[in-house]
């Protein structure tokens, strides 16, 4: 899948190049970020508490043939300094978009998980903030889903192949086709509150070998709802999630829940000046495969706090700054520690339009 992905987005940059700027765009944003943190916070340790230098660009790639049709492809290259140094690249999305009107989208490839609100806007210069909440991670399955409104509602409805997990706290996942549901209300333009949901298997091949016999990864699902709200009053806008969640555990005899919720603000200060906050509490469903015979399935408790500021140099440019601290009132589960820590970080980002720069008139 990743090959067809990768071809696809090839042909999608050649023909960019290739033709007028007409029906194509073609965007990026990257980032340099730096980072001081603790040395054994599961959240936040980073490079071994020595200072590292991160670095991030994505490049977005669009073409639309006709009205209501586009193609769509986002690329992401990561590059990290320190004691594990590496380069990575991923192709996050590639998907094929068709719309009726603004009551009914229809979108199939490698697409945006749609669970929760925070992954759409997880990037530098739309996050107020450097962080991102730790309740689920941003996924790219491949599936297909069809969204739109009608006046103040709007929904979506998919079928995609990945769970939403966090691989810090379960096992890798693998993939299995599942349902996600949701709808929204918009109560004027200041105000939404929007809820999800999904259930399938959350497990992977990974975990085969340690699985009671008789048993496959299959057999163990997850439910996940979530409620999600967004607020703008003058120069402050408030957002916030809540997920509860329930895992089948190979060996333990009842599910286990998980509740995490997080509620963030930025207010602004001045056209280009800004601060904001979140606070995140989240009681995890903590899996970990140990025998055919023995699995730990337990909740464990972490509360963390982000705090910073932005300056907007220009229209493009951001610069931020934050400090994160985080607590784990259990602080071992199973011979697996959970310290506390903090982080503190630096981050610059500029997004660029390169179709408008490569075809302005002199």
């Amino acid at each position: 899948m990743k090959r067809i992905a990768a071809a696809g987005i090839i042909l999608l940059a050649a023909a960019v190049t290739r033709g007028s700027a007409q029906g194509f765009g073609v965007e990026t944003l990257g980032s340099v970020e730096t980072w001081k943190t603790d040395t054994g916070s599961r959240l936040l340790a980073r490079n071994g508490g020595d200072p590292v230098a991160t670095a991030e660009v994505y490049a977005w790639l669009a073409w639309q043939p006709a009205a209501t049709l586009r193609l769509m492809a986002i690329g992401e290259l990561d590059a990290a300094s320190g004691a594990a140094s590496s380069v990575d690249g991923n192709i996050e999305m590639f998907s094929l978009r068709w719309w009726h009107s603004r009551a009914v989208r229809v979108e199939a490839g490698k697409i945006l998980l749609p669970l929760g609100e925070f992954a759409a806007r997880r990037f530098a210069n739309v996050n107020p903030l450097i962080g991102d909440p730790d309740t689920y991670v941003s996924e790219y399955p491949w599936g297909a889903s069809v969204s739109g409104g009608v006046g103040p509602i709007d929904y979506v409805a998919a079928a995609v192949t990945l769970p939403a997990v966090n691989v810090r706290y379960t096992p890798q996942p693998g993939s299995e086709l599942r349902p996600v549901i949701g709808a929204g209300v918009s109560l004027g333009p200041r105000l939404r509150i929007g809820v999800n949901a999904t259930h399938g298997p959350y497990l992977g091949e990974s975990v085969s070998d340690l699985l009671p016999i008789g048993t496959t990864w299959h057999d163990f699902s997850q439910t996940v709802a979530t409620l999600d709200l967004r607020f703008s009053a003058g120069r402050t806008d408030t957002r916030g999630e809540m997920a509860w969640s329930s895992y089948d555990v190979p060996t333990v005899t009842d599910p286990v829940h998980g509740l995490g919720w997080y509620l963030e603000s930025r207010i602004a200060l001045s056209p280009r000046f800004f601060i904001a906050a979140r606070y995140e509490d989240n009681r995890y469903a903590f899996v970990l495969p140990v025998s055919p015979a023995f699995w730990v399935g337990a909740a464990t408790t972490q509360m963390n706090g982000e705090a910073g500021l932005g300056f907007r140099l220009s229209a493009d440019a951001l610069i931020k700054a934050s400090l994160r601290r985080d607590h784990w009132p259990v602080h071992e589960i199973s011979g697996t520690s959970f310290p506390d820590g903090y982080a503190v970080a630096v981050q610059f980002s500029y997004h660029a339009d390169l179709l408008q720069l490569l075809t302005r008139k002199p």
